[in-house]
Order: C-alpha cells, then structure tokens, then sequence
C-alpha cells in the first residue's frame, strides 16, 4: 500500500471511529416535514435538542418517505412508549410508521391509506393499553362523516366507532383528550376542509369505544367562541378537562362519567381570531395565538388551579410574522417545542424555555443554527441529507426521551 493509499486509509478509519464515538445527545427532535411546493418527499428530520451539546440545534438526519407528496401534518403530541412515530399525509389520507427504537436512526416501518372506509387521519393518541387511537375526519366522501379508530402499536386495524350520531349536527372528529381514570376519550371537533364551523364535542367509553354524549358548546353572549372545538389536555386531578376552540374560547368539560357531562365556558383569548395547540404542565395552560389581520401573535401563559377562574401569568409576543401552532413539550418540562406559520415560522422550528415554578415562558435563543444569527431551526434551506429537495415546512414536532402524557401526570 503506497503511501497516499494508506493515509486515506487512515483518514477512513478516524472518521469512522470519530463518528461511532459520538455520544447519544440527551434530547433529540423529531419535526415532520413537507416541501414547500408539495412536490418533493415528506420526510422526518432528527435534531440534536441537547442543550448541553456544542451540536445543539444541529440536523442529525432526515428520513423521506416517497408514496405520496402532500402536506405532512400531525404526529402525536407525545412519543409513544413503543418508539413508533404515526405521522400522516392528511391531504392524501395517508399514514406512515417511523420505528424510532434507535433514536438518533429512525426508519420507516409502514404505511397505510384509507382504512375501512375512514379517511384523512388527523390526531393520533397512545391508549394506556400501547395500542394508538386515532381520529379521522370522513368516511367515504369529503361531505361524511367519520370517527375514531384503533390500531396496534405497529397499525394493525383493531376496531372502530363512527362519530355521526345526527345529521343535523356538524361533525369532523379531530383532537383526541384520554382520561383513563374514568374510562374515557374525548374528541373535539373542527374540519381541516372548512366545509362548515363545529359546535360539539364526543364523550366515548375508552374500553368499548361506545359514543355516549355529543355535547353543544354553550352559546356567549355577543361572543361568537363557540365554533370549531379544536384541542383538549387533562388537568391535573385526572378527571377534568380542558379545551380551547379555535375561535379562541377557553371551555372546561367536567363531570365526564356522569349522565350528563357539563361544559363551561371560563376565558377568551381576545388577542387573536386564532387558537391551535395548547400545552398543560402541571396547573398552567400554555396556548398558541394567532392573527392574520396584525393582531396579537405568540403563546400565552394561564395559572389554572382554579381551572373555573384561569389567570394570566405570562405571554410571549412572537411578532407579525410569526403565527404559532403546534406545541410539545419535553420530558422535563422545562422545553417545549414550536412550529407555526406566516413569514417568519414557516421557515423555522422554535424551542421555548418554561419555568415551572413561576410560569415564565421564553424564546430560547441558543437553539439555532450556528452560522446565522437567529433563533431556531432553519428550513429555507436547499439540501438536504436525502437531497437537494428545498425548502420545506414543519408540522408536527415531538421531543425524545418521550414526554409523560397528560393522564400520567396527574395527582
């Protein structure tokens, strides 16, 4: 071996060794993503989310997906305990499985379409069981009615229940809330095709997947926040939960197991048309806002231990350019991820630091990339580990270790 042959040998070797010898970073992120003109793959990106790493904010890897082209939209808010990541195709019905057993190299496992006639999945939940609920929005035609499914970790079909109950009532299931302590899943209820506004919510038996109660918001006074019941979280006594509507109207649905389950009206988000996902940490309810028309955009803080009497403890004003959506937090509680839309955060995923004691909330600025002097992760870029696919948008977006749940952080 001459000389020259023999010192790329070597080089080879170190780089292998450098890259075997890398620790495992202590968080990761999974964010799912689509190109930006629908045309190229939907992929699944890994980011070093290790506040402690020089490689924090860093692209560790991506992993495309190549059946269909459309918009990548929600995973589950929290990383089920078997390590498969659900994330669908919504605008073509599609399901993919991302084994995640190893964490920095997820693969794809599966994927599936239209299942038993239930299309454009929405929301997906890990049962305490293992196995994963999910809504889905029709059955049949866009002009349907759907409802909610269960599969095996692994998305083998189990069984179903069809959410239509009266034709006189507008239905899409979409945000699913479990509250096993009672024995129940709650469903919200707002159509991603904007066909027409929703005004109820589902109560279902968790062990028979039974309907029991379609229930209408209660109407307020020179207020239209009633429409489009949009995402739920569990407080913290384990059988209370709380929703917010995406016209910005704070609801508590209480009595759950009773005949008849009682739902209240306790806040308005007045500061934006606008309300997507919500975080519950403990006794504070951490809410996305938006507005389209210059108005308030960014996340506000609520103190909820009186959950009938909220109390704003803190805000974030993110600006006009960017409109915040989606929210998850980590395993400690202390970081919770942020993906959105507008200018500024459709080319972007956020971290946001949180102080469980006082309620705080705050843009992280130490999550970004090294070489530009903004805040997060940048995804106006036009390469990419599987290639020069371009510039792409963020949906959903969890952290690894796998956050606790909200059913399991009860008292």
């Amino acid at each position: 071996m001459n000389k020259l042959k023999l010192l790329i040998f070597l080089f080879i070797i170190a780089s292998c060794s450098e890259n075997n010898s890398q620790p495992l970073p202590k968080e990761l992120l999974y964010v799912w993503l689509h190109d930006v003109g629908f045309e190229d793959p939907n992929f699944l990106a890994v980011i070093n989310a290790d506040a402690e790493s020089e490689k924090y904010g860093e692209l560790i890897d991506t992993v495309p997906v190549y059946e269909t082209t459309g918009m990548a939209h929600h995973t589950p808010i929290f990383l089920p305990t078997s390590g498969l990541i659900y994330a669908n195709d919504f605008h073509n019905s599609h399901t993919y499985i991302y084994d995640a057993s190893d964490p920095q190299n997820p693969r794809l496992l599966k994927s599936f379409g239209k299942t038993k006639g239930y299309s454009f999945p929405h929301s997906y939940s890990e049962l305490p069981n293992g196995n994963i609920i999910s809504t889905f929005q029709t059955k049949g035609g866009i002009d349907t009615v759907g409802g909610i499914v269960e599969f095996t970790a692994d998305g083998e079909y189990l069984r179903s229940s069809d959410a239509e109950i009266d034709e006189s009532i507008f239905m899409r299931p979409y945000g699913i809330v479990l509250v096993p302590k009672l024995n129940r899943i709650i469903t919200t209820n707002y159509d991603m095709h904007e066909t027409d506004n929703g005004y109820h919510i589902q109560v279902w038996n968790m062990e028979t997947l039974e309907n029991l109660h379609t229930i209408r918001l209660p109407k307020t006074k020179n207020m239209i926040i009633d429409q489009n019941p949009f995402e739920g979280r569990l407080l913290l006594d384990g059988e209370t939960v709380m929703f917010q509507t995406f016209s910005c109207g704070l609801y508590v649905l209480s009595d759950i197991d009773k005949s008849k389950p009682k739902i209240s009206y306790v806040h308005h988000f007045a500061e934006g048309p606008f309300c997507s996902l919500p975080v519950r940490l403990s006794n504070f309810w951490i809410q996305t806002v938006a507005s389209d028309t210059g108005g308030f955009n960014g996340v506000v803080v609520l103190d909820i231990k009186d959950p009938f009497n909220p109390i704003e403890v803190d805000r974030l004003d993110t600006g006009v350019d960017y409109g915040t959506h989606w929210l998850s937090p980590n395993r400690k509680g202390n970081k919770i991820v942020l993906t959105g839309f507008f200018k500024e955060l459709e080319r972007r995923v956020m971290v946001l630091d949180f102080d469980k004691n006082s309620g705080k909330i705050a843009i992280d600025q130490s999550f970004r990339d090294k070489s530009i002097n903004e805040p997060g992760f940048m995804l106006d870029r036009e390469v990419w580990p599987h290639g020069e696919t371009g510039l792409s948008m963020a949906h959903g977006a969890i952290y690894w270790p796998a956050a606790e749940p909200d059913w399991k952080l009860t008292e």
